[in-house]
């Protein structure tokens, strides 16, 4: 094998130098190298959505999306050139999707097409590379995962009675309701109790406990996740270009990222090991249990490994608690600037529901309240661009996306 590789590298090197003389082999490596970068940076499907101008070599349309790319891509650039186009992310193409039509069809009608995730390098690096459910791949073990996690948190949901979410949840905003009475209707600013009441949510569902409102091992984890999620959206210059990582300064916000990450691993490594001393078989409590139980039984997920417990509570905790709080401090703060909208939502609450805490029943009883927070969700989106990858080569009006394109 060594000899024929020696004989094609010397016979190439020959028939080159005659025709251009002086050539040497290093040069011809530097020449396909360059050629091979060209090709990475310019190559693309003859039948991809148009691009935009502004696009740069190796940066691509990164420059051109200015300080509110949300609005570029999906408002400026979408009267330009319609409701389907491709950008340049770095050296990566996506395609941008618009309008309810098309992204209905991609979305909703055709959903396991575009199913999967596209890699994103920090994402990635704190979840594993794929072992938990958020940034995973499309394929069998990421469809067992979802479809496991999904059915146990509908049975931690659904559950009635004591130990149920529903009572956790009155549970939690009683307390909420106490300690904003303690301020005699003094201001204050409730960002750190609505952010506790959330994540104790959460940490009921997955850990089985909720944590006091000054408990520091609770503090320290809520502002891991806050610290993690401000990094990660600061940082994400080095999901377009990994190698960046390894630049001092530059790299920064994913070193700040990963030692934050480091400490949520440790308090869910701790809360693994105690759930396996205090398991319960016969009936699992929370997330963590239901996972154990699994992991001893494989029965619906193939492969599931304790790394891939750690990563899909982590997701839970950043999917579920940091998004919740902010939605609910949106909610506020409308309240607050709309003094009679907050009036109708206290008369129908005061109608439906009187002095006691709502329920889930009281939810159809409820439109305005319902319609109140849709509002909110509509014009403060969490996360203002979805991201996903298709599974499959795909048309688009007309226009041909190959399998593994970010959409």
């Amino acid at each position: 094998m060594a000899g024929a590789v020696e004989w094609i590298t010397e016979s190439v090197q020959e028939i080159l130098h005659v025709q251009i003389p002086g050539l040497t082999l290093q040069t011809i490596l530097v020449l396909c190298g360059a050629f091979l970068l060209a090709y990475c940076v310019f190559k693309r499907s003859s039948n991809l959505p148009p691009y935009p101008t502004g696009r740069l070599p190796v940066l691509g349309h990164l420059l051109a999306f200015g300080r509110t790319p949300h609005i570029k891509l999906f408002t400026a650039w979408r009267r330009q050139y319609g409701d389907v186009f491709t950008v340049r992310m770095g050296m990566e193409d996506a395609v941008v999707l618009n309008g309810y039509t098309v992204v209905k069809d991609a979305l909703v009608d055709r959903s396991k097409l575009f199913a999967s995730k596209a890699p994103t390098y920090l994402f990635d690096a704190m979840t594993g590379f794929g072992k938990d459910i958020i940034t995973a791949r499309w394929g069998t073990e990421f469809r067992q995962r979802k479809r496991f996690a999904t059915t146990v948190m509908k049975k931690l949901g659904m559950k009635v009675g004591p130990g149920g979410i529903e009572d956790k949840i009155r549970e939690e905003a009683n307390c909420l309701r106490h300690r904003i009475a303690e301020n005699n209707g003094q201001p204050f600013d409730l960002a750190h109790d609505i952010t506790v009441a959330v994540s104790n949510i959460i940490f009921s569902m997955t850990f089985g406990k909720r944590y006091d409102y000054e408990d520091e091992t609770f503090r320290e984890l809520s502002e891991a996740i806050a610290t993690i999620s401000f990094e990660v959206g600061s940082g994400q210059i080095i999901s377009v270009f990994p190698l960046l990582r390894f630049v001092p300064v530059v790299n920064r916000s994913a070193i700040n990222a990963w030692e934050e990450q480091s400490k949520v691993e440790k308090v869910v490594r701790e809360e693994i090991s105690r759930h396996w001393e205090h398991l319960d078989r016969e009936n699992p409590r929370d997330f963590i249990d239901f996972c154990l139980l699994e992991l001893e039984q494989r029965g619906k997920v193939d492969g599931l490994t304790e790394e891939n417990v750690l990563y899909m509570t982590s997701d839970l905790f950043f999917a579920g608690s940091d998004t919740t709080a902010i939605t609910l401090l949106w909610s506020l703060i409308y309240m607050t600037l709309n003094p009679d909208i907050q009036n109708k939502v206290q008369q129908e609450l005061d109608t439906v529901v009187g002095e006691s805490l709502p329920t889930l029943a009281h939810r159809s009883q409820l439109p305005y309240v319902n319609a109140c927070l849709l509002e909110v969700m509509r014009i403060r989106t969490v996360v203002p661009i979805a991201v996903h990858a298709t599974t499959q080569e795909v048309k688009v009006q007309g226009y041909d996306i190959s399998n593994g394109t970010r959409v």
